[in-house]
């Protein structure tokens, strides 16, 4: 019950029913979810550990913030001088049940998204999953430990929860998953390298607002418009992640 609970509170949160910085209330989740607060409670101090609630004394829980624009160039800086060099050391090190489990993954990932049946919750679920199995594969705890720390995959999905999932993340990880399969060391740390920079790129107009121009004064009844009305801002196209 508390893995089940624990699962839909992180959907909650990845996809924006609770919001950043709000106010989360143990007893009005039980109710919602039809259990106790017992596995409320414990499912909440799981997802602290994950950074996306935070307990406060006396006041009690809230959903985090989102990233600010500095800590996501900084997670992704991280990002940068791990991942493309434990792509390219799984390439070299990984036993053939390894890679075979990271190509199932990413398998899974292209068939529930073609079919129409992958949350964005699920994505980022999955998503996180096959960056973690790369990280496995090179047979270095180490290197989990510390990108088990950045969670970087559940904050980064926070960012665009209103975007859909592009075709584009799923290439670029078969990519990986062809070079680390081949044990080519130099294609896997490139490819690696490749999905951040297009990753990264993505995610980027999570930060870009378009300010709203403030509103004309209304010309009198009399007057005559001299100028055309300025066209309104074309609204941005879908937003893609894949992180």
């Amino acid at each position: 019950m508390s893995d089940v609970v624990y699962e839909r509170l992180q959907e909650f949160l990845l996809d924006g029913q609770i919001q950043p910085g709000e106010r989360i209330r143990v007893d009005e989740l039980s109710r919602r979810l039809g259990v106790s607060q017992t596995p409320v409670r414990e499912s909440l101090n799981r997802l602290e550990a994950e950074d996306l609630v935070t307990k406060t004394h006396l006041i009690g829980y809230s959903a985090t913030p989102k990233l600010t624009p500095q800590r996501f160039e900084d997670l992704f800086e991280a990002r940068f001088l791990i991942e493309p060099y434990c792509s390219g050391l799984a390439a070299g090190r990984h036993r053939g049940d390894e890679v075979e489990q990271l190509a199932q993954i990413a398998a899974e990932m292209r068939g529930r998204y073609q079919a129409g049946t992958m949350s964005y919750g699920a994505f980022a679920r999955a998503d996180a999953d096959f960056h973690e199995a790369v990280i496995a594969a090179t047979g270095n705890s180490y290197f989990g430990e510390i990108f088990a720390k950045l969670h970087c995959h559940l904050q980064l999905f926070r960012l665009l929860r209103d975007s859909r999932v592009t075709e584009d993340a799923l290439d670029e990880h078969d990519l990986i998953v062809t070079a680390i399969r081949r044990r080519d060391t130099e294609s896997a740390d490139r490819a690696m390298h490749a999905h951040l920079t297009a990753s990264r790129g993505r995610l980027r107009s999570a930060f870009e607002t378009t300010p709203t121009p403030p509103a004309a004064p209304a010309a009198p009844a009399t007057a005559t418009a001299t100028e055309p009305a300025a066209a309104s801002p074309a609204a941005p196209g879908d937003v893609t992640p894949g992180v």
